[in-house]
């Protein structure tokens, strides 16, 4: 599930949810289809053969910088398709390949390795390649969002602000989504939601965006609460794209912790693991496996995501995961501390210090992670598992009534966090 910035809601729409919250939301009937029928593959055999065209003509022209190009694209779009992180690397070694041998402006390949070095959560050089695109002095537009998108990952708020204020149409879907992830920054998830709603409304004709916006519109619904159009929008994904995997998990997640049917989630996840090469199913099939107090088997699937996650090919692409268990599960403090260093100095971000204070505090050091808390985390971010260890950190520290206020406030985010933190916040409540 992507995590998105929580908007704290209002008592009105609190009331509201809470009588939609017994409800069952999930219905097999809607779904079974795209789970019964088998993948039709299409998409994937058409990638390959495209794929296989290129490679043909490219063994007739060796040095065609076009031929490489293409083939690095189209690598690029097969990470996405199957999750095979080799096709991220083998895409990034063609695009530098064509840089050699690009007579013209090198605009296009610098966006593209931008835009490979973000999959990656390299952000420190998709930010150095967005800015050799603007010094190509061609396709600035597309650039600037590029440039935008690092920004925001590393922390740099006030430039990548900038950026959006000097953009003089405001009414494309590229200016949209990124003020849609701007206000999602500033803790406006109502403004955030309807940014993104009027991007949709200019790609849904195109099927490729429209599951795109859809699909993170379906996330951001579940964000703020609003299960039953999380739920539909994931649904609409599916009738134009039956393979789309991500919309399959987002409903999972809603069978998990919105209607505890933990089979029916299983049945789901499985079903998509067996089709897309993601690490992350594993982590969620674990915590349900922790839900239904199956101890063994949860420690099982978290040592497994574990040891092909921190797998340096990933580099940091599943870091705070990886972190969260070291500090947590696996009680490897030392290893989550020298991780969450590492990556709160590429990208100091109130995240990514929230992370460094919480493996600080597992491991005892609660003076520190009230230090790091007071000075880099509190007032800047409302994420909701940031406000749990807030509310953990300070109550730790003796400031209770602080403390208490922040759990409660995470409370209002049971079903982003899911069954187990929300029982582990209800504890610390109590304690």
């Amino acid at each position: 599930m992507k995590n998105l910035i929580w908007l704290f809601l209002s008592c009105a729409v609190l009331s509201c949810q809470s009588k939609v919250s017994e409800q069952k939301i999930a219905d097999s009937a809607d779904y079974n289809q795209f789970l019964e029928e088998s993948p039709s593959q299409q998409s994937l055999e058409t990638l390959n053969e495209e794929i296989q065209f290129w490679e043909n003509k490219l063994s007739i022209s060796p040095n065609s910088f076009t031929y490489i190009s293409k083939l690095a694209g189209l690598n690029s779009r097969k990470f996405r398709l199957d999750g095979s992180v080799e096709h991220i690397y083998t895409s990034d070694s063609l695009y530098k390949r064509a840089l050699e041998l690009n007579p013209f402006s090198k605009a296009g390949l610098y966006q593209a390795l931008s835009g490979n070095s973000i999959t990656k959560h390299e952000f420190a050089d998709a930010k150095k390649y967005a800015e050799l695109a603007l010094l190509e002095g061609d396709k600035k537009m597309s650039t600037y969002y590029l440039l935008f998108d690092a920004l925001m990952e590393l922390g740099e708020y006030q430039r990548a602000t900038g950026i959006l204020n000097m953009q003089e149409n405001k009414n494309t879907f590229d200016y949209l989504v990124r003020s849609s992830k701007l206000a999602d920054h500033n803790g406006d998830l109502d403004q955030a939601i309807a940014l993104m709603e009027q991007g949709f409304e200019r790609v849904k004709a195109d099927n490729s965006l429209f599951t795109w916006a859809k699909s993170n519109l379906g996330d951001m619904y579940g964000h703020a609460g609003r299960i039953q159009d999380s739920y539909n929008a994931y649904l609409e994904v599916l009738n134009k794209n039956p393979e789309h995997w991500h919309s399959l998990q987002g409903i999972a997640w809603i069978n998990f912790a919105h209607d505890k049917n933990t089979a029916e989630a299983k049945r789901i996840l499985n079903k998509v693991k067996s089709h897309i090469d993601d690490p992350q199913i594993t982590l969620i099939l674990s915590e349900i496996a922790d839900y239904e107090n199956d101890k063994a088997l949860s420690n099982e699937l978290k040592k497994d995501y574990y040891a092909r996650a921190s797998s340096p090919q990933y580099l940091g692409m599943y870091n705070k995961y990886l972190i969260l268990l070291e500090a947590e599960d696996l009680e490897m403090h030392d290893a989550a501390l020298t991780r969450a260093t590492a990556e709160q100095e590429k990208r100091p971000t109130p995240e990514m210090y929230d992370l460094l204070a919480w493996s600080y505090f597992q491991k005892g050091n609660n003076e520190k992670a009230l230090e790091l808390a007071k000075n880099h985390i509190e007032d800047k971010s409302s994420h909701p598992e940031v406000l749990y260890h807030l509310g953990v950190i300070f109550k730790n520290n003796n400031f209770e009534k602080k403390g208490n206020a922040y759990l409660k406030e995470a409370l209002e985010s049971t079903f982003e966090l899911g069954p187990l933190t929300t029982e582990k916040i209800k504890l610390a409540l109590k304690s």
